[in-house]
């Protein structure tokens, strides 16, 4: 018999933070600066400290002289947060300098190097804790970015029908009011 390994694709809702997982996304920026939508959700409940957390992260890529890009994915711990272990901050808006306003916007293929940018976290908890990973997605530029629900979706499902070495469950969440 033949196992293949891949994705487990869910849907939900909710509030994107609140959900127990091993990995959360925040839909984030190239400056690693937690401001509005999924970015301020993570603020509240992660704290300060997540904060600081990846602004040492922004400092180390500075100190390289390589700025963060768009469609990059960097992790640092949940903050505060004791329902998740990790936060996976993905750039999704593009605020490096030179950019222009209508540059700062994701496309498709953004939310596609962000899949597999994750990627490479999934599998390494795989490997570290031989568990099988939980990672929950927000509709990524689907705000501010003004990408289209449905598209980025498909994306997910393009993206998730790929076979891997390992498995893994993403939930892409749509938010909710609770």
């Amino acid at each position: 018999m033949v196992y293949i390994m891949g994705y487990e694709l869910e849907n939900v809702r909710g509030n994107i933070v609140l959900f127990e997982a091993d990995f959360i996304v925040n839909a984030s920026n190239t400056k690693l600066i937690l401001g509005s939508g999924v970015s301020m959700a993570f603020k509240r409940h992660c704290g300060l400290r997540l904060q600081q957390e990846m602004d040492d992260v922004r400092k180390q890529f500075m100190q390289l002289q390589t700025p963060i890009q768009q469609g990059d994915v960097v992790a640092t711990s949940s903050g505060d947060a004791t329902n998740f272990k990790y936060a996976l901050h993905a750039a999704v808006m593009n605020y490096n300098k030179s950019v222009s306003q209508a540059s700062r916007k994701p496309s498709l293929k953004t939310i596609e190097a962000i899949l597999l940018n994750a990627e490479p976290y999934l599998q390494w908890f795989s490997e570290k804790f031989n568990k099988t990973p939980t990672a929950i997605f927000p509709y990524l530029g689907c705000g501010v970015g003004g990408l289209n629900m449905i598209e980025v979706q498909g994306s997910f499902e393009a993206f998730s029908q790929r076979e891997i070495k390992f498995d893994a469950k993403i939930k892409l969440c749509k938010y909710a009011n609770e």
